[in-house]
């Protein structure tokens, strides 16, 4: 095999329409030249291939309403075409990285899960459990990141709504079909809850690459967010934070810093980023919502660190907690805050939410000026906690989910463009919140029903 065909293999396992043997696997791996899984430092090499488990999709990012486009500069058509939300993304574009490379990552962790006995017996069971766990928890990782994209949320017919392909096996001669979105969340969990006491206990804090228990615990939170189950993602977010409460004092940062922060730095549980290759992300007439920018008080911190300016005076967003240009999608300890304090906003816990936003928000304002805020009820609490998780969370990936959810909850949020003089729409309840699964993949399995548009 050619090592130019390495990539293309790796990109369409998901269709197991070739197989590939060990060698041909760790050849692409950037962090050793072995040629089998035979050990735990070749499965470890694996998992900090980070130019491949790092990444999740970014087309939801590119689809929601955090940004404008000042013009149609773009390396991409198919960027343009989620931003406009057109009824065909992709038009006839193979090997789309938001699809293939969560499904790369569910071939490695499959791949390491089935090698585990054969080298189990030369290592010791803590090095052992921590490569499966951590193994487990990539595999739930993408099969949920791609779920976010490719199917409805959970709700009451999560039972009949169809879900995603889950691959559980390396095995190519496994055909694939969509699950249920309940069968894909039940999934996700079981996988998540297998891991749990596999995983380290502490964070590494030079490689947090590496899946934590925090981490386990943090993803499980935002899985039962995303999933309306409200004390499950309390009940795990308090578990995560117990762990790891890390918050950093804006105060601490140089207001004008161009990288305001590392990749390693206190708040982070997990390191992960949005797909490197979109390009839209990193251009200058990517400008953050002019509403969304002027929501932030002048006291806020935020507002310096978050965004500088571009060559026309409008806001765009600086480096985030990647450490780099790269748009950080990761877990850190201000999402898990929000997670558990909306979580109790719904619960009618007021006090207790409004303890964890003003926990949060006290790390960000000017020493000295912030006034905690109040609530009359659990309702105002939940408006005013969403609106500071829009903030806190700019581009993470989040926004896109958000606006699902809160329709879920009839909210009825439209999002509107205006592009070249032309006006774009998607109301609430539209089709293509969910995006289409990509054509190669409807074309090598005909029988795999695609999303309506």
């Amino acid at each position: 095999m050619k090592p130019n065909n390495i990539t293309i293999l790796y990109l369409t396992i998901f269709f197991f329409l070739a197989a590939c043997h060990d060698k041909d696997l760790l050849s692409e791996n950037t962090d050793s030249s072995l040629l089998t899984i035979n050990s735990v430092e070749n499965a470890q090499a694996l998992l900090d291939n980070t130019s491949v488990i790092r990444e999740t999709p970014g087309l939801g990012e590119l689809s929601a309403d955090d940004f404008y486009l000042d013009d149609t500069l773009a390396n991409s058509q198919v960027e343009l075409n989620a931003y406009t939300w057109q009824a065909d993304i992709f038009q006839g574009q193979t090997l789309y990285g938001d699809w293939a490379i969560p499904y790369k990552q569910i071939f490695f962790a499959n791949s390491i899960i089935e090698a585990i006995p054969k080298f189990s017996g030369s290592a010791k069971p803590e090095a052992i459990n921590n490569i499966k766990g951590s193994a487990k928890f990539i595999r739930a990782y993408a099969h949920y990141n791609i779920a976010l994209e490719f199917a409805k949320l959970y709700s009451q017919t999560a039972a009949t709504d169809p879900g995603i392909p889950l691959r559980l096996s390396a095995d190519h001669e496994i055909r694939s079909s969509r699950a249920s979105v309940e069968a894909t969340y039940n999934q996700i969990i079981n996988d998540l809850k297998e891991a749990l006491p596999l995983l380290p206990a502490t964070i590494d804090d030079n490689r947090k690459n590496r899946p934590s228990l925090a981490a386990g615990y943090a993803l499980l939170a935002r899985v039962y967010l995303t999933m309306a189950d409200y004390a499950q993602a309390t009940l795990y977010a308090d578990s995560c934070l117990k762990l790891h409460a890390n918050l950093i004092d804006y105060n601490s940062i140089p207001a004008n810093s161009l990288l305001p922060f590392t990749p390693n730095n206190a708040e982070v549980i997990y390191q992960s980023s949005l797909l490197s290759t979109i390009g839209l992300f990193y251009q200058d007439n990517f400008v953050v919502d002019t509403t969304l920018y002027n929501s932030y008080d002048l006291s806020d911190l935020r507002k310096s660190i978050y965004f500088t300016t571009n060559w026309q005076g409008k806001a765009i967003l600086k480096p985030g907690y990647s450490g780099g240009p790269i748009k950080f999608s990761g877990l850190a300890t201000d999402e898990i805050l929000l997670i558990r304090a909306e979580s109790n906003a719904r619960l009618n816990n007021t006090s207790e939410a409004m303890n964890d936003l003003n926990t949060l928000l006290g790390k960000r304002w000017n020493t000295g000026s912030f006034v905690p805020f109040t609530a009359a009820s659990s309702a105002e609490a939940l408006d005013l906690i969403l609106a500071e998780r829009r903030k806190s969370l700019i581009s993470r990936g989040l926004r896109w989910i958000d606006v699902r959810r809160y329709n879920l909850d009839n909210r009825g949020i439209d999002l509107t463009r205006l592009l070249n003089g032309k006006k774009y729409t998607l109301s609430a309840g539209n089709n293509r919140f969910v995006l289409p699964i990509p054509p190669d993949v409807i074309a090598s399995l005909p029988e795999m029903p695609q999303n309506p548009r």
